[in-house]
């Protein structure tokens, strides 16, 4: 029996090895960029005064306020970011909230946009049980997060944990790609 599972194991082993090595370089960016997927965690700075303690449990239960137009430097959108646009206007009251986040890009740059290309750069969504039902949801990026904001005066913090890609990077290795992220390396 033991005999038997061990060739099973390398039969496993093997055959992800050919599956791999087929990929390329491909599935290794993949990965590395369903990693820096995982979580947003920085700093804010904006030359303005901002403020923000904002907090949204897995997005459930939003708390708090925000507002920040400024920059971010730290792991935002899924990508790394020195001194890079960074906009967040959040409100929760428990039951409902609404959330819009842009890595990348000013409020200024987001207003002289139009509808359609906002809502393709900005991560727009409501929250809590009613900010649910009344749409929209948030997307396979943040859907399943945990946002946390907090932005006193010129300087703050953003962590923001995504779960549904932590398993997404995780279930990557297989080859299963659940955030339907993977293609974006042959861009």
């Amino acid at each position: 029996m033991v005999k038997h599972l061990r060739g099973l194991i390398k039969m496993f082993v093997l055959t992800i090895l050919v599956g791999v090595s087929g990929s390329g370089c491909a599935y290794f960016q993949a990965r590395g960029n369903d990693a820096k997927d995982m979580i947003d965690i920085g700093v804010s700075v904006s030359k303005e005064p901002g403020f923000a303690f904002f907090y949204d449990f897995v997005p459930v239960i939003p708390i708090g306020f925000g507002y920040v137009n400024g920059s971010y430097i730290g792991l935002g959108g899924g990508e790394f970011a020195w001194v890079e646009p960074h906009y967040e206007r959040s409100i929760g009251v428990i039951l409902w909230g609404e959330e819009e986040l842009a890595f990348n890009h000013s409020l200024e740059e987001l207003e002289a946009m139009p509808d359609e290309q906002r809502r393709d750069v900005t991560n727009f969504q409501r929250t809590g049980l009613a900010g649910l039902a009344q749409g929209p949801v948030p997307d396979t990026d943040y859907l399943i997060s945990c946002p946390h904001y907090l932005h006193l005066g010129w300087v703050g913090l953003v962590a923001t944990p995504r779960y549904l890609q932590m398993l997404d990077f995780v279930l990557g290795w297989t080859t299963l790609d659940i955030g339907a992220d993977d293609q974006r390396t042959a861009e």
